[in-house]
């Protein structure tokens, strides 16, 4: 019977036992990228802070104020901003979609998700390249090499998490087994969280590059960052 058994053993198909040791690799995942997220969200909580405390001294220019200043013009980064909002958008489609079983959904939310990312960052880019052509390098002013240290840096991470989708697009384009459709909904499910964050943490550094020396000034009394 035991030779039988193996004989009639298929070592491509997951059986009970990898797939178990496979739930509990998605369960290690999921917590790693919990991880992964606070200390992203500490390591940009101390450069806002550092922007903060910095606003506070006599050389710091505001960047949205005026005509002649970078910021002043935001047509491109609210673009960009609309991107990223229907890359999480798309992508928490694909997250409920493969909760109801609805692959074809799962999949065009899944790509679409990854498309309009990929439109975030090359708007970034656009916008640097915008920046550089009139002039307002790097180490124009401190806030300006704030402005480019922080979007650069929330750009990596999305293009870091980019590598995840496209994981998640080769279990989508593969093959259809169930163990597969298991493994590209634990996919989706943490490339949806991480978006979500990432969406979050734009929109904080947005409001905090363009807002005003006067809340910068009250933040940084609120928090106790005055000099």
């Amino acid at each position: 019977m035991n030779l039988l058994a193996a004989l009639t053993e298929k070592p491509w198909e997951p059986s009970g036992i990898p797939q178990s040791q496979f739930l509990g690799r998605e369960h290690t995942r999921r917590a790693g990228l919990k991880v992964l997220l606070t200390v992203v969200s500490v390591l940009f909580f101390l450069f806002i802070v550092a922007f903060l405390m910095r606003s506070q001294y006599p050389d710091w220019q505001p960047l949205a104020e005026q005509p002649n200043q970078p910021l002043f013009n935001k047509n491109q980064l609210w673009l960009n901003t609309l991107s990223l909002i229907l890359a999480s958008v798309f992508l928490q489609v694909a997250r409920v979609s493969m909760r109801r079983n609805h692959p074809g959904f799962s999949q065009l939310g899944l790509i679409l998700g990854g498309l309009f990312s990929c439109a975030f960052v090359a708007g970034q880019f656009v916008f640097w390249q915008h920046l550089y052509q009139q002039g307002f390098v790097i180490n124009v002013n401190p806030a300006l090499s704030f402005f480019y240290l922080l979007t650069g840096l929330h750009a990596v991470h999305v293009v870091i998490g980019l590598l995840a989708w496209l994981a998640a697009v080769f279990f989508a384009i593969g093959s259809k087994t169930e163990f597969n459709q298991v493994r590209l909904k634990h996919y989706v499910d943490l490339c949806a969280m991480y978006w979500h964050f990432l969406l979050a943490l734009w929109g904080i550094l947005f409001v905090l590059l363009v807002s005003k020396p006067d809340t910068y000034k009250a933040i940084a009394e609120f928090c106790g960052l005055g000099v």
